[in-house]
């Protein structure tokens, strides 16, 4: 589905750890908003591999996180988005 895009930009986000013992890091990703979706992906904007998507109609519930560790940007206001599908993608946004 090709939407017209209502807002695109770079945010980091949180690795899901989906497993036990991996490492939590942080990468910055490409975060493109439609009506219907939120779309992340790696790379930059001219070659972009799609890594998520998020059907907005999915989304159960959307709130700050209280940030313990550290996050890698001088300007830290973490979010986490909670679907229907049990996801809960955490991603952080930058303030330019």
């Amino acid at each position: 589905m090709s939407a017209e895009p209502l807002l695109e930009e770079r945010l980091i986000k949180r690795s899901q750890q989906k497993k036990r013992m991996s490492p939590l890091n942080y990468k910055e990703r490409l975060f493109v908003l439609t009506k219907s979706q939120l779309t992340y992906y790696d790379g930059r904007a001219e070659k972009k591999f799609r890594r998520g998507l998020i059907e907005l109609s999915s989304i159960s519930c959307v709130e700050v996180v209280k940030a313990g560790g550290k996050i890698p940007c001088p300007y830290k206001y973490p979010f986490q988005v909670g679907t229907r599908q049990g996801r809960n993608p955490s991603i952080n946004a930058q303030s330019r």
